[in-house]
């Protein structure tokens, strides 16, 4: 089971249930705009079976393939539209996956994107939500929930879908990943938060000094110290780190 929410809302519904052609604006006849969709897995056939189920549920539609996020931008910098909607399988992206799809999410530009895979920590799925993501699935779902999910993302309307299980008491407290991140968290001075709320802002080191009323080589350090506390290598994880513990930016 799948539950949908509105993005900072609250649950609203419950679910129960090889060609690299670019698409086209629609039909010429009946003035129908034909769907596209970016299926991205390292597996042929299983791109191959879910380019066959979505032109199942949306007749005319058309798919293009990559292997890896890095084989899918390359695709999509070629290309003269956009696809309404991308599938990711998050299965096979190493240990970094979270931070890999983290940046792969912020470089589509609004596209939505449904990450599959055949298991999601709690802290994995607040990662990916927060990250861009509209729906997170578990291969072991039915087609149903594949169909609402896609449904959702077409609406553009700001929806984000996920395993029921991952709302549910048994997980709700935290888990060893999330203490980690918490206590990291706990660990920044007073300063160092200010600049950590600033970061996640998206301000530059420039700009968090004039709002600061410091140098910006003052940032500089702390920025150094403080993703040595966090164990972040770039802005990227920070982000991450923040989705996992809850902080927010305001």
């Amino acid at each position: 089971m799948t539950i949908a929410v509105r993005r900072g809302g609250n649950p609203l519904r419950v679910v129960t249930t090889e060609n690299y052609a670019r698409p086209s604006g629609g039909d010429a006849l009946s003035g129908v705009r034909r769907r596209c969709f970016l299926i991205i897995d390292p597996q042929a056939l299983v791109r191959h079976g879910l380019a066959l189920t979505l032109a199942s549920l949306h007749d005319g539609s058309q798919t293009w393939q990559a292997g890896t996020p890095a084989e899918a931008l390359t695709l999509l910098a070629q290309a003269t539209s956009v696809p309404d909607v991308v599938l990711l399988d998050a299965d096979g992206l190493g240990t970094e996956r979270m931070t890999a799809i983290a940046d792969f999410l912020a470089r589509l530009q609004g596209v939505p994107a449904i990450v599959m895979s055949s298991a999601f920590t709690p802290a994995e799925t607040r990662t990916l939500l927060t990250a861009g993501a509209v729906a997170c699935l578990l291969k072991s779902d039915p087609s149903a929930v594949l169909a609402e999910a896609v449904s959702l993302a077409l609406t553009r309307e700001g929806y984000v879908q996920m395993p029921y299980a991952m709302l549910t008491p048994s997980v709700a407290a935290p888990v060893a990943e999330d203490q980690a991140d918490f206590a990291s968290v706990a660990r920044l001075t007073n300063r160092q938060r200010d600049i950590f709320r600033l970061l996640l802002s998206g301000c530059s080191n420039k700009e968090i000094a004039r709002q600061l009323g410091v140098l910006e080589g003052t940032v500089k350090v702390h920025v150094r110290a403080m993703m040595q506390k966090l164990g972040a290598r770039n802005r990227t994880q920070i982000a991450i780190l923040a989705a996992r513990t809850g902080f927010r930016a305001d």
